[in-house]
């Protein structure tokens, strides 16, 4: 029995040598020979309808610099599109550019560039090369981009989890002059405005120069029908969205300063939309009248000059 004791007293002493060995602070790995690169870009959004050579995404990267430094990253790039929740299409994985590092600090950043040709360039998704036009892409699409650090040892860094998600979104361009055709949906009545000059005040937000039959004072009167001047006011006209084509419109006052609103109802919000060949703009909504307890509904075609 003795002798059991001891073994066991032995065994236990053991343990504890190897737990303490387990539980030291020794700092391992990467964190004394530097060479730790951080993708601080994580994710970017595509927008349709961008020049693909003007328009540019950029990209953050930054670096500890240890003993061993990153001296260049290869940069690559890998088309994706999700088909339904279980199945997940993608393309070949290929060279976006190789970026280099100055090499000169401890902490060091580097910020680069690249547009959507050089996105779609050797990319292969499907059997056929990505198209150049990107009307082709959809909403929801997405390039991963992911990254190879070069160390000045001659090593390589493969980088699993650090990426830049490319994400292909709608994009809003209705900004300019158009020809307004509305229509009084209860008589049939069609006011003609030769100029309505719709401008872009936020991201996928406009305003219009006139509404339904009105026209503020210093505007041009509607060339057809009885258009009709509001005296309070500068314009006319009422603000709009464009998300992916379908045209929005929240309530708010006739000529910004009316208590008559202008409001667009769920039904009327499904047809009113962006034709995205032609342009053309079709907007349904309502102006209300006595303390906005009646209400009369419009039809407004916008087609681009």
């Amino acid at each position: 029995m003795k002798k059991l004791l001891k073994i066991s007293f032995a065994f236990l002493l053991v343990l504890g040598f190897a737990s303490c060995e387990e539980d030291n602070d020794t700092l391992t790995g990467g964190a004394a020979t530097g060479g730790l690169l951080s993708v601080e870009t994580v994710a970017l959004s595509y927008i349709q309808g961008s020049d693909p050579v003007t328009d540019l995404f950029y990209a953050d990267l930054s670096v500890f610099q240890g003993r061993e430094k990153v001296e260049s990253v290869e940069v690559f790039k890998q088309f994706y599109r999700e088909v339904d929740a279980t199945t997940t299409l993608m393309s070949n994985n290929a060279l976006l550019k190789t970026v280099s590092f100055p090499v000169v600090g401890q902490q060091e950043s580097l910020q680069f560039s690249f547009n959507y040709n050089e996105l779609i360039s050797d990319v292969v998704f499907e059997g056929s090369p990505l198209s150049a036009d990107d009307a082709d892409l959809l909403i929801g699409d997405y390039w991963k981009v992911t990254y190879v650090a070069h160390l000045t040892d001659g090593t390589t860094q493969h980088l699993n989890l650090g990426n830049t998600t490319v994400t292909v979104s709608c994009g809003s361009f209705l900004s300019g002059d158009y020809r307004n055709v509305t229509t009084r949906v209860d008589n049939g009545t069609v006011y003609t405005y030769t100029n309505d000059i719709v401008t872009k005040v936020g991201d996928g937000t406009y305003t219009t120069t006139y509404i339904g039959n009105y026209y503020c004072t210093g505007q041009t009167p509607g060339d057809s029908g009885n258009t009709f001047n509001l005296p309070a006011g500068t314009s006319a006209g009422y603000t709009f969205t464009d998300v992916c084509t379908v045209i929005g419109l929240g309530t708010q006052n006739l000529a910004s300063v009316y208590s008559n609103e202008v409001r667009q109802s769920a039904a009327q919000k499904a047809n009113s939309f962006v034709n995205p060949v032609t342009g053309v703009i079709t907007i349904y909504y309502s102006v209300f009248f006595t303390s906005n307890t009646v209400e009369r509904e419009f039809i407004t075609v916008l087609t681009p000059n």
